[in-house]
């Protein structure tokens, strides 16, 4: 089988634990792009918060973003294939958020929006803070979630967020599963999406328009929100750090994200 497309995750998979790439990363992604194979960013951030990492590895292919809300042409700043929250459901994010007392996160089509501080999103200022300006993540600090709707921006995602498991559980089964999107980022991040956006959906999409077959696809991932990326491709590579859950849905399990796994699986199947 020659691979033609290799996708990565970035939290906790192409991204170590200090949110780096690895160099042996990077000599194997520019390996396989010397081969003539595509390198696809498949993540729930936003798109300005890939760029740091997309202009690093000098990349040229759409981002996937949002887990498959999605698909980013960085070259000419569109989005042709899209499914963002209605009105009525975005309200309802929000409505439930603010009655569960969690934090929330919402991204609009160009800025990562919060209206409080909190221990994460500290941290994730400081990263904002020391990316090159050319390259900086747009997050804003409003004083309403409620404006963008009025303003009728495109809203693209939420992100619940509380150190307690059971409220978060709680809050998510207040969201129609026929409406809503719900998967674990992380262990106190939920990420609300849109009904039948996932990041294996939008790559079978990008495939489709590339002529691709997924078979022909390598992909990396860690958590609940790559499953339907690993499933859906050739070959599903779970990393070393992933719960059991995600790494029972790949096909070959590497090393942790601190290691060189990712190069050892392109070396040995490109």
């Amino acid at each position: 089988m020659k691979y033609r497309v290799v996708a990565f995750d970035l939290d906790g998979t192409l991204l170590n634990s200090k949110g780096e790439i690895l160099p042996q990363s990077i000599e194997a992604i520019n390996s396989v792009r010397a081969k003539g194979a595509k390198v696809v960013l498949v993540t729930g951030r936003h798109h300005t918060a890939v760029k740091p990492y997309y202009h690093q590895l000098q990349l040229d292919t759409p981002m996937i973003c949002c887990n498959g809300t999605y698909i980013y042409d960085v070259a000419n700043d569109s989005t042709p294939v899209a499914n963002p929250f209605t009105w009525q459901q975005a309200r309802k994010v929000i409505e439930t958020a603010e009655q569960s007392g969690i934090h929330l996160l919402m991204y609009t089509r160009d800025q990562m929006t919060f209206t409080e501080y909190n221990p994460h999103m500290r941290k994730f200022s400081q990263w904002v803070e020391r990316c090159p300006a050319e390259v900086r993540p747009n997050l804003q600090q409003i004083s309403s979630f409620y404006a963008p709707l009025a303003a009728g921006q495109t809203i693209w995602k939420f992100v619940f967020s509380h150190p307690d498991r059971t409220l978060m559980q709680q809050a998510v089964a207040q969201l129609p599963e026929d409406q809503f999107s719900c998967e674990w980022s992380w262990i106190d991040r939920v990420d609300v999406a849109n009904n039948g956006n996932s990041k294996g959906g939008r790559l079978l999409d990008l495939l489709k328009l590339w002529d691709i077959d997924p078979q022909q696809v390598i992909a990396f991932g860690d958590n609940h929100n790559d499953i339907s990326m690993l499933s859906a491709v050739g070959l599903g590579v779970a990393m070393g750090n992933a719960e059991h859950e995600v790494k029972s849905y790949a096909k070959l399990v590497t090393t942790d994200n601190d290691q060189n796994g990712i190069q050892q699986v392109l070396e040995k199947y490109l």
